[in-house]
Parts: structure tokens; sequence; C-alpha cells
């Protein structure tokens, strides 16, 4: 079922170094610090927020592994340039929010939030469907945010918030309008996976996606254009399978044939998100700043029905996620 109420609220990216993160979004300028989120101050009376968190739920990190972290990249910025707790990224109309875990065994996103009309109406569906719910916080009887177990195929696990009131509507509107800002739209995520047909059959059971007829990515079918690249993939396929949840694209990219991105994704976290996917007015033009600014294209091209694309070698610095940017209509 299409979820037309669900409104899209931020993703979850976890690093071992919030501070290197957030560093590399701002210093090639792909987007801003916006601090802590004002979500608290809309039930400023509601007394202290209580947590619950499900022991019986493992952890969620940055893949589902077996896989072998990317090597780091050595940074000289100081660790400590940025001391607010939350270390939250306005980047185009997206808000990224950056989590700290030193101990994490594998970088990554790792969750995406909603705000959706009822939160215990949106969760209890989830839950009779066989999902866990992993934690929540709560103050007083308002649910801030639950967090709901769907990483058993493609490790994604999907969070609810309440609507936002006017202050935190506030808060999102001041840092969308920085004037400095990408004018990237988010579009949505490319999850690596090792079997659509499983993909497939588990999200229908989930009934929150509408899948589109399934496609191939084929990159000796793909025709070039005006983007220079320093390693272009030319000998793989890929099956892909595309629906939205709420207004948000979840792209499933089965590996078939050859290296690519997508392959090289699954080798090193196992199944989970491998590229953060946004639509710009000028492809041409943000790909000649991206590679100006140190962030090579590595994938790029027009399949025959579809709009041109490229994608960005950002994993280093930036949980092991690829940016990919897709020519607007």
């Amino acid at each position: 079922m299409l979820k037309k109420d669900w409104k899209l609220h931020h993703i979850c990216l976890v690093v071992r170094n919030w501070n290197d993160a957030l560093d590399y979004y701002q210093s090639k300028r792909m987007g801003i610090s916006v601090g802590p989120q004002a979500m608290y101050m809309d039930y400023r009376n509601g007394g202290p927020a209580e947590i619950y968190s499900n022991k019986d739920v493992p952890p969620t990190n940055g893949g589902l592994g077996p896989g072998k972290p990317l090597e780091e990249a050595k940074r000289g910025r100081r660790k400590d340039k940025y001391t607010f707790m939350d270390k939250d990224c306005q980047v185009g109309d997206l808000l990224l929010e950056i989590g700290e875990n030193q101990g994490i065994p594998l970088e990554g996103i790792t969750h995406i939030c909603f705000n959706v009309p009822d939160v215990n109406t949106e969760t209890e569906k989830l839950l009779e469907k066989g999902c866990a719910l992993m934690w929540e916080i709560t103050q007083a009887d308002n649910v801030l945010e639950n967090h709901i177990d769907t990483r058993k195929y493609g490790n994604v696990d999907i969070s609810f918030r309440p609507p936002v009131l006017e202050l935190e509507k506030t808060w999102i509107e001041y840092y969308r309008s920085y004037p400095y800002l990408k004018d990237w739209k988010f579009h949505g995520l490319g999850i690596a996976v090792r079997d659509l047909d499983k993909v497939v059959e588990y999200y229908e059971k989930l009934d929150i996606i509408e899948f589109e007829p399934e496609t191939e990515l084929n990159s000796a079918s793909l025709d070039s254009i005006n983007v220079s690249s320093e390693s272009m993939e030319l000998n793989f396929k890929t099956r892909v399978k595309s629906g939205l949840v709420g207004p948000v694209a979840f792209e499933f990219i089965q590996p078939l044939e050859g290296p690519s991105i997508y392959q090289e994704s699954l080798d090193s976290r196992g199944e989970g998100v491998a590229e953060m996917v946004f639509t710009v007015s000028d492809l041409e033009k943000e790909a000649a700043t991206m590679i100006y600014r140190g962030m090579p294209a590595i994938l790029s091209g027009k399949p025959k029905n579809g709009p041109s694309f490229a994608c960005f070698d950002t994993r280093k610095n930036n949980g092991n996620i690829i940016i990919r940017l897709i020519q607007r209509k």
C-alpha cells in the first residue's frame, strides 16, 4: 500500500567519528551543520523522556556482514572541531542525522524516519506482520520516536515520529532556506541485496511499498554523458526493483555479473544501503563541482529508459555510502 501520509523526517548515518563525517560534508560543500534537532521542544511540558530498548534484538549498524570495513581515510583536521551533541547535516532538502558509535562493526545508513499521523497505529501494523520493536523514546503519553526492525532483507530499519509541530516546522524551514545550500532533492536509497525475489516477497508482506516493474542495469548499454570518470565500470549487470515507501524511493539492486559498486557494497558490508540518491537541475555542472572537490565519478551514463546519472565516490569519509545524482526532468 502506498503510504501517502508518511512524510520523510531524516535518514540516519552511523559512523565511528561524527566530527570527521560532518567535517567531510561541510568541507566538500555538500551540506551544512544544523546542530541539535528541535523535536524535543515540541514536547517540553511532557517531563523527562524514557527510553525502552529491546535486548532481544541485535543493535543496528551499517551492515549485516560478514563484511570488511573500507580503509578509513586519514584526515588532518581537529577531532574536536564540533562540540554539540547532535551532529546533524542538511544536504539539499534531506536532513541527515549523523550518529557516532566508536565500536560499531560497520559504518553506514541504519534507518529512515517518517512522520506519520498515528505512531501507535503504524507500529502495530508492522508488529502484527512479525517485525519487532527495537527501541522507543516516550515523553509522558507522546512517542517521540520508535524503531521497527525491518532489517531482514536490505538491512534498513524504519522509525516513526508524530507529525511535526510549529517549532520544528520553523526549524526545518530555516535551514532549508540557507542561501548556499545545494539545490539537491532527495530521491531515495540504493540498497544492495543478494536475493531480489526474497526482498520483494518480504516488503510486499509488510505492505508498505508498491513495486514498479523490474528493470536491468547493464553498464554496457549505458549511453555516455559529459561527465569525466576515473574508473568507469563497463562489464556488469544487475537486477533492479524499485518502489516508494512514503515519498522515498527504495531501489533494491541485486548484482548478476561482473564487478560493480553494488557488488563491492555487498562484499564490504553485506546487504545494506549503498547509495543516497538525489535529483539535480544540472547534472553536468554538479558533476564538475563534485570532481573538482575530490569526489570522482565512478559510474555515469544514461540508460535507455531513464534519466542521466552519475555516482560519486564518497565512501571512505561517508560511512561507505556513495552519492548518486540524477538529472531532474
